[in-house]
């Protein structure tokens, strides 16, 4: 169940060759900066270091990989913190670097498992739901066709009967990380999807052996990007660097709350996008539940029929594991985010009891919890458009004086909210600065 189809704690990662970028000084000057080492940040370092351009990557907390990042410790297995399904295989550029890097990525189950209150469906009830659920993703990918700037909740049937929770709860808060009533008809049928992959290893594995050999200092926050001479000046606690160029991959949330300052501020256009694309909620709560009380397959996705907003999409058996994840999304996400880590244990306890049955309850063992809502340095989950700013992202991706470029999945109208969209506009934007950087003069000197 995708975007386009209908029916069919703390992390740690073996990326020590960043880490020692830590204690050393920072550089004076390089040709360009990235401000960012999740996937734009680190696609467009590669792209830069392969044309034997100097680079240098900023990233504000101790370890690389933005929003992909696998925990190594807790889980007895790597376990993906933030992204997990790998979008749109055929589009998206990772796939081959992974496989050729010599990852294991497979199929995800193409159908859910439906469950009400711990049962399996009665007669009809699941066809019931099924064609609740065709009836609202035809009207929201008509409407999204016919290029209406109308949110989900304007196109979607209102008749959906008991289903209109659930049904909502799918295309608002579990695919698009919004309520329905905040995500444009149009930014919906742009996504590309299709069916998804899993990696054996995580998803955030793949970025970490893909950051390998990049000059990333962790731990060093921008403060400030002064694009006002002939390159940049950006400012961190341990010292400016001159570049010719900068590339700023930070989240559209972080850039609209001011933490890095530009000098002079963002033209219009820019700053207009950053407010229309705000980031989503969306958090993982990872559950043990030994000894498969549900009899579920490995990655077995669920659908749990849902009575209001405060609900959850399991995904059983993380790997062939004993974990699960239940994603919440949305206002209700966030809020629940912002209550704190026992507030969203205590959420999970109660969901597992309510619709996986006592028998269920009682196995549940440790919940772990992500945070991305409440990170300063993250700020969310992906950019969603509302009715009317789907045209923002290519506005965001316009280069800034010849000297800064905004890249992440906020930039890709079509991969957006994927890591494939932000390697993509990572590689994009390398391209661009690549094509500013004048040849160096004989002399080795800079002009």
């Amino acid at each position: 169940m995708t975007r386009r189809t209908v029916l069919a704690a703390s992390a740690a990662l073996p990326a020590a060759p960043a880490l020692a970028q830590t204690a050393r000084p920072l550089p004076a000057e390089v040709d360009v900066v990235v401000i960012g080492a999740g996937a734009a940040g680190i696609a467009a370092a590669r792209k830069l270091q392969a044309a034997g351009r100097s680079v240098i990557v900023l990233e504000a907390k101790d370890r690389s990989g933005g929003r992909c990042i696998a925990d190594t410790v807790n889980f007895g297995m790597p376990m993906d913190l933030g992204a997990h399904w790998i979008h749109a295989p055929s589009d998206n550029p990772l796939v081959d670097l992974a496989r050729a890097a010599g990852f294991q990525l497979y199929d995800d189950p193409e159908r859910p498992r439906l469950l009400i209150k711990g049962r399996s469906p009665r007669e009809g009830e699941w066809e019931g739901f099924a064609a609740a659920l065709t009836r609202a993703q035809r009207a929201i990918l008509d409407a999204g066709e016919a290029g209406r700037e109308v949110s989900l909740a304007a196109a979607m049937p209102t008749n959906l009967r008991d289903w209109q929770p659930t049904i909502e709860f799918l295309k608002g808060a579990w695919d698009s990380g919004k309520d329905t009533a905040e995500i444009s008809c149009v930014d919906f049928y742009n996504a590309i999807e299709t069916r998804d992959l899993f990696c054996r290893q995580s998803y955030g594995a793949i970025l970490a052996k893909l950051a390998e050999g990049l000059p990333i200092r962790l731990s060093t926050a921008v403060t400030k990007v002064d694009w006002s001479g002939r390159g940049v000046a950006v400012e961190t606690p341990a010292g400016t660097i001159r570049a010719r160029a900068a590339i700023v991959t930070a989240s559209t949330s972080v850039l609209a709350s001011g933490a890095i300052r530009f000098t002079p501020a963002l033209p219009k256009r820019q700053a207009d996008a950053i407010a229309a694309l705000s980031c989503g909620a969306y958090e993982h709560l990872i559950v043990h539940l030994p000894g498969n009380p549900m009899d579920a397959r490995p990655d077995e996705p669920f659908v749990v029929k849902a009575d209001t907003a405060a609900t959850a999409k399991p995904l059983a058996r993380i790997g062939g594991s004993d974990w699960w994840y239940l994603d919440i999304g949305g206002r209700f996400g966030r809020d629940l985010a912002n209550a704190g880590p026992t507030a969203m244990k205590a959420f999970a306890a109660e969901f597992i009891g309510n619709e996986f049955g006592p028998q269920a309850r009682r196995v549940m063992g440790e919940v772990h919890v992500t945070s991305w809502t409440t990170d300063p340095f993250i700020r969310g989950a992906w950019s969603v458009a509302g009715p009317g700013a789907t045209p923002q992202r290519l506005r965001l991706a316009e280069p800034v004086g010849q000297r800064v470029l905004i890249a992440g999945e906020a930039t890709d109208d079509g991969l957006w909210g994927t890591v494939g969209g932000a390697w993509a506009s990572g590689e994009r934007a390398a391209d661009q600065a690549l094509r500013w950087i004048s040849p160096r003069p004989a002399s080795g000197r800079r002009r």
